[in-house]
């Protein structure tokens, strides 16, 4: 393999190693200024060693060097894109904080959602400027119904921080936000906040976004409604939050979510019917410029309307380097350009690097060019319909097995029908694209729109149909499978090796392969040995609900209240993570706070609860008295909404620890502290985050 046709290779991979050492010295602050004299520092010095060591022999100094230029200039890019948490509250003192919308609102259920661009406070001192952006949720009025992006509002309302992942195994939501910009939230009831009058946007977006919202009302009218217009408007523009979540999770198990995701091939959709209507401008020098040059401003454009993800930045760029290259009369190579786009996207965002977007979109394009080849030439058909069956599977099965280590190492999951649903999918979504882009184009044409509309629609309907029913098969989606860090870079390790083996057909690197499995293997065998030990009892921090889950081994008992059973993704978010990781049943038997029950790794009876050598005791008014003498425990949870009174839960338990529920409301929770420190009583609450009882591996 000739590394020489893939400079960006190195580079790409000197960059995101640069990125990710100062994710690792995260308590490493320096000024911008000694940066920028670091990075000019080490660019002359490989200056002055290239003039010096002019020899064949130091050309690895040279490599060496360029390489430590590019890490550094990482590092320096993380670290000054860093977003650091204000005290924004003490700047409000409270006055009042001016803000932006960055987005337009989106709707859900009993809020609105929108990212605010801090423009600064009012106080009794006078202004203070800001910079630093919240997420903020308003009420549902019609006064809110009608923001816009850019419009400016004031309010007053404390904004808070955003609270990192209360229990093991927890989406960091946290750190999610951080690397958006977004470092608190506040909620805005009516009243809370005053619209100003006054709108600052940037004229670019403002226009993506209403020709965004023109488009939507334009396939509206058109008969496209629904399901049938959330998957729509996901396909076609990019906008997913009109995606219902039925239809979302019967994607994900179908394996077919990528489709959603607006994405090469899109791009390339678009490329290649806007090259054949450009073609009608002629071959002459002039006519060929400017069809390049129109291309390139309709890539964009439509990247701008779809909202510049990961995935469709990655195909744009691509593509656009093909035109520049026809332009200049030059040919790339697929995988330079590929690292060439993913360095220019680390370099202008390097957060970028840890977006699960932004990895899967390259990891499933590198294993495509990469592995589908050699997996279509398996097998050889004459038939061309079979043979072109086989090539659709070949990409998803390239795709899948590029992607497979992050998809477990992030979502805990497998969709072992992928190949299905993608087989059935891809000709359908090709066909939507083509006559949804007709149909954005003659919206405004009576009749004609109708009819392009319905043909949309059944296009649409009969996707939705094979998620739903490929989602309906057994096993359709596999969870509770896991990775630890360890793991998942021995797998990274193993995926590169396959690739390089596939490419280079060298004989050693299988060993090199089987030398790497077997470290996987092991680490899987010492982990699962591990785990096998485990026991003991986890509290977890839920806001409104209560959830305990007893461990023993692989085995568990999940004990709750009965709303959280009627909220299933309450359950997904907050607590699958960590079952996963201990590797124990993902629907676990459960049982409700008011019942009792026993088995061979715990007891209830009443409010007290027996399991792996703990002694606990639930505290509510309904189910704490009644034993006619006090009871010694090792815990007492307070669960509930109750007026806060230690004294009364003394004269029923002697109590070894006093733990607050997280369904303890906060207003609460300070009050019941100071009883309980006040009586020399250990105290903690489950609102800073769960709690492991006698918990041990």
């Amino acid at each position: 393999m000739n590394w020489n046709k893939y400079p960006f290779l190195r580079l790409v991979a000197a960059l995101a190693l640069g990125i990710a050492l100062h994710e690792v010295w995260t308590d490493f602050h320096p000024d911008g200024r000694w940066l920028w004299c670091g990075l000019v520092t080490l660019i002359a010095g490989f200056i002055v060693l290239h003039r010096t060591l002019k020899s064949y022999r130091y050309r690895w100094i040279h490599g060496v060097t360029a390489m430590l230029v590019f890490v550094y200039l990482g590092f320096s890019r993380a670290c000054l894109q860093e977003v650091k948490p204000d005290d924004f509250n003490s700047m409000m003192q409270e006055g009042w904080c001016l803000a932006r919308l960055e987005e337009p609102p989106v709707e859900r259920e009993r809020t609105y959602k929108v990212v605010l661009d801090l423009e600064g406070f009012s106080n009794s001192d006078g202004v203070i400027c800001a910079e630093g952006k919240v997420l903020a949720y308003f009420q549902k009025t019609e006064e809110v119904a009608k923001l816009a992006y850019g419009d400016l509002i004031a309010f007053h309302v404390p904004i808070e921080a955003v609270a990192p992942p209360m229990n093991p195994g927890e989406f960091d939501y946290k750190k999610y936000l951080e690397r958006r910009g977004v470092t608190g939230t506040v909620y805005l009831k009516e009243g809370d906040w005053l619209p100003i009058g006054i709108r600052q946007e940037n004229v670019v977006f403002s226009f993506a976004y209403r020709f965004r919202d023109q488009m939507m009302e334009a396939m509206q009218r058109c008969g496209i409604t629904g399901d049938e217009l959330g998957v729509g408007a996901a396909i076609l523009l990019g906008y997913d939050d009109s995606l219902p979540a039925q239809v979302r999770h019967n994607y994900v198990a179908a394996g077919s979510m990528h489709i959603l995701c607006v994405s090469g091939m899109h791009v390339g959709i678009i490329y290649l019917l806007a090259s054949f209507l450009l073609g009608l401008l002629g071959r002459s020098k002039g006519a060929l410029f400017a069809k390049r040059i129109i291309l390139l401003l309709l890539i964009w454009f439509y990247a701008l309307i779809t909202g510049l993800s990961p995935s469709i930045m990655r195909s744009a760029l691509m593509i656009s380097m093909i035109i520049f290259g026809e332009i200049i009369h030059r040919k790339g190579f697929t995988l330079n350009s590929i690292a060439a786009s993913a360095f220019l996207l680390l370099l202008i965002d390097p957060n970028n690097l840890f977006a699960i977007g932004f990895q899967l979109s390259y990891v499933a394009v590198v294993g495509i060019v990469l592995l589908q080849k050699p997996l279509s030439n398996l097998v050889f058909f004459q038939n061309k319909l079979l043979a072109k069956v086989w090539e659709i599977t070949t990409v998803s099965i390239a795709a899948q097995i590029a992607t497979m280590p992050f998809t477990i190492y992030y979502f805990n999951q497998f969709t072992p029908y992928f190949w299905l649903s993608n087989l059935l999918m891809t000709p359908l979504s090709f066909v939507i694209i083509l006559s949804g882009m007709t149909l954005l184009a003659v919206s405004w044409v009576p009749w004609l729109n109708l009819a392009v509309g319905k043909a949309v629609w059944f296009g649409l309907h009969g996707m939705n149909a094979v998620a739903s029913g490929v989602e309906q098969l057994p096993l359709s989606l596999v969870k509770g499978l896991f990775m630890d860090d360890f793991q998942f870079a021995v797998s990274l390790v193993l995926l590169v090796l396959l690739l390089l083996f596939v490419n280079l057909r060298k004989k050693r690197m299988l060993m090199e392969m089987l030398v790497v499995s077997t470290v996987f293997a092991l680490s899987l065998g010492w982990r699962t040995q591990r785990l096998s030990q485990q026991s003991g009892v986890m509290i977890y921090s839920l806001r409104n609900h209560t959830a305990i889950v007893v461990v023993q081994g692989f085995n568990c008992v999940l004990l709750c209240d009965e709303e959280l059973l009627a909220e299933p993704s309450a359950i997904d978010y907050s607590l699958k993570g960590h079952w996963a990781a201990a590797q124990i049943p993902m629907n676990p038997p459960c049982f409700t706070l008011a019942e009792d029950f026993s088995c061979p790794i715990a007891v209830k009876r009443k409010s007290l609860l027996s399991a792996q050598g703990v002694l606990l005791a639930f505290w509510n008014p309904d189910s704490s008295l009644g034993y006619g003498r006090k009871v010694n425990v090792d815990y007492v949870l307070v669960c509930g909404r109750q007026k806060p009174n230690l004294r009364k839960v003394l004269d029923v338990y002697h109590v070894g620890t006093l733990l607050i529920d997280g369904s303890v409301p906060r207003s609460q929770v300070q009050e019941w502290i100071q009883q309980a420190e006040a009586s020399h009583i250990p105290c903690r609450s489950l609102h800073d985050g769960a709690v492991c009882l006698n918990l041990n591996h």
